[in-house]
């Protein structure tokens, strides 16, 4: 079905409301005929982030770090989709226990401890007691599968004990997000 509207307006003319609304009218059959409004556009959908993936969070002290550990409870595993993208997260709150100068590293890595993503503080030379918060982040295409990330922390630089400090008020996380494709 053609669609032929003749241009009946020019300008300071004064037109007829019955034959504008006609033209509309006639607009309106065009598209309603043309447009298949009963798609559910699937393939659009597919493309947005499906958002949270995996989650937890610790609230509990974790003491005596000097060399690298796993975070306690904060490990995830979820079933990725084939091309999407994905961004992991992890957070706590790392205080050097013993001495001044610790260095820190909080680390995503995978299932078998290879590192992916690497944050390194300094937690100061005020003293034993300094603390930080560190936030790592990866963004990843890994593949269709079951997939486990880990949050790990590790005491680098001077001799000492690190410890994490997540409490109710400031829990660690990890946290994976679906960010689409």
């Amino acid at each position: 079905m053609a669609l032929t509207i003749t241009n009946k307006f020019s300008f300071n003319t004064v037109t007829d409301a019955d034959k504008v609304n006609t033209d509309f009218a006639d607009i309106a059959t065009y598209l309603n005929a043309s447009i298949d409004t009963g798609t559910t556009h699937n393939s659009d959908v597919a493309l947005l982030p499906k958002g949270r993936m995996a989650y937890k969070q610790a609230t509990v002290f974790q003491g005596g770090i000097d060399t690298e550990v796993d975070v306690d409870g904060l490990s995830i595993t979820f079933t990725a989709l084939a091309n999407r993208y994905y961004r992991i997260t992890g957070f706590t709150t790392l205080v050097a226990e013993s001495v001044v100068g610790i260095r820190v590293d909080l680390k995503i890595t995978d299932g078998s401890n290879t590192q992916l993503a690497r944050v390194g503080m300094d937690c100061g030379t005020a003293g034993a007691g300094v603390g930080v918060e560190a936030t790592v982040q990866l963004i990843t295409q890994p593949g269709a599968g079951s997939k486990t990330y880990k949050l790990r922390a590790l005491r680098a630089g001077a001799a000492g004990t690190l410890a994490l400090n997540d409490a109710d008020s400031a829990p660690g996380f990890i946290l994976a997000e679906d960010i689409g494709l």
